[in-house]
């Protein structure tokens, strides 16, 4: 009986406990729902043409919205926004793809095997790999104003120069004893796919634009 009563009211405190815990997730109020514009401009970047705006606006309202206490709604300039963020995109420039690939020769000694006395017999064994590159610089000029138009309007204005580069280094065509390559190199994969002008222009941006940017709004909407 007393192991019954211990476990009954085990139950109840569980009960209890659960029932409080969503209770309160109830009772949260919901994050207050922020109109925001971002308008996007760019001036004789022939890059530029190959960037889905569309795409890159989205990914940039994903990127300011994370840690945020309020949801940021994306709307069109003419809706009453109460944020507005004007982003002119004046200078970026996607470099030329640069590959190189050279050659090495790889020597390493490798036991093959023991002699009468038990000692260890070495093997010199060599082989060739081909190591290649690939490289590609960008760079992009950010000219920001973020505007507020709430209760304590607000204006913060800054330009952002950014560089990224690009770089994918893999081994490929291994001709002779694999045994004589440095096993570290296995690791040098080639990465596939490789990116387009939208990811360049994104990664641009998460250098020092963005996340100056979400800064601004936390600071606002703390």
């Amino acid at each position: 009986m007393f192991y019954n009563r211990k476990y009954f009211g085990l139950a109840i405190l569980i009960t209890l406990i659960f029932s409080f815990g969503c209770g309160t997730k109830r009772n949260r109020p919901p994050a207050r729902v922020v109109p925001i514009a971002i308008n996007i401009k760019s001036q004789n970047n022939h890059d530029l043409n190959f960037v889905d705006m569309n795409y890159y606006r989205l990914k940039v309202l994903d990127d300011i919205d994370d840690f945020l206490p309020v949801n940021l709604n994306l709307v069109e300039p003419d809706e009453n926004p109460e944020v507005i963020l004007d982003l002119n995109i004046d200078n970026f420039v996607l470099w030329p793809r640069d590959e190189r690939t050279s050659r090495r020769t790889m020597s390493r000694s490798v036991q093959v095997g023991t002699d009468q006395a038990g000692k260890p017999v070495y093997q010199t064994v060599t082989a060739s790999v081909d190591i290649t590159e690939i490289q590609r610089r960008s760079n992009a000029r950010f000219v920001t104003t973020l505007t507020f138009k709430g209760e304590k309007p607000k204006t913060f204005k800054q330009n952002f120069s950014s560089n990224y580069n690009y770089t994918n280094t893999y081994v490929d065509n291994i001709r002779g004893d694999q045994r004589a390559v440095d096993p570290r190199l296995y690791s040098m994969q080639n990465l596939g796919i490789e990116p387009r002008e939208d990811d360049f222009l994104l990664q641009l941006s998460k250098r020092d634009m963005l996340p100056r940017i979400s800064n601004e709004l936390r600071s606002y909407y703390k």
